[in-house]
């Protein structure tokens, strides 16, 4: 057990020993050592801040985005109402357009018509007189001229005429 028990000299010199080492390290490991340390911590700090740097660039940019769609939607919005005013304003243009042409070619079929039945008139009228100038040639014996053929029918009218 002599050896466990620690003597005097021993200890002095361990002392001396481990001071003079301490000394040594202090100079030569030691600072070296902390100015490694401190490196790496401003290392950590510049990485923290340029991290929180970009976060809020992040966030700055994710923020713009969000303004961008906003703006993006609102002009969809924009664009879609004004195409549907459009197109509102197209289809009554090709309404009233059609109308107009609707009313036109009524009032052309109208005309035609009207010119149809005067000239259908005038057929039957002209077909009435030469039935009539025949009529009459075979009950009179002879024939007329057309003025003298209006009189009699003139004539005639005005009678009827006076009848009702």
């Amino acid at each position: 057990m002599e050896l466990m028990t620690p003597h005097g000299g021993t200890l002095f010199w361990t002392f001396v020993t481990f001071v003079i080492l301490l000394l040594i390290l202090s100079k030569v490991a030691w600072k070296p050592i902390l100015q490694g340390l401190a490196e790496r911590e401003t290392k950590i700090k510049e990485a923290l801040e340029a991290a929180e740097t970009a976060k809020r660039e992040v966030q700055d940019a994710s923020g713009k985005q969000e303004e961008i769609l906003d703006q993006a939607r609102k002009e969809a919005q924009d664009i879609l109402a004004k195409s549907r005013k459009s197109a509102e304003l197209v289809k009554d243009e090709i309404i009233e357009k059609a109308n107009s042409e609707a009313q036109g070619m009524l009032e052309t079929a109208k005309r035609e018509i009207e010119l149809s039945r005067d000239k259908a008139l005038e057929d039957i009228q002209a077909l009435a007189v030469e039935l009539s100038m025949a009529a009459t040639q075979k009950l009179i014996g002879k024939s007329l001229d057309k003025s003298e053929h209006e009189t009699i029918i003139q004539s005639s009218l005005k009678k009827m005429e006076d009848m009702n």
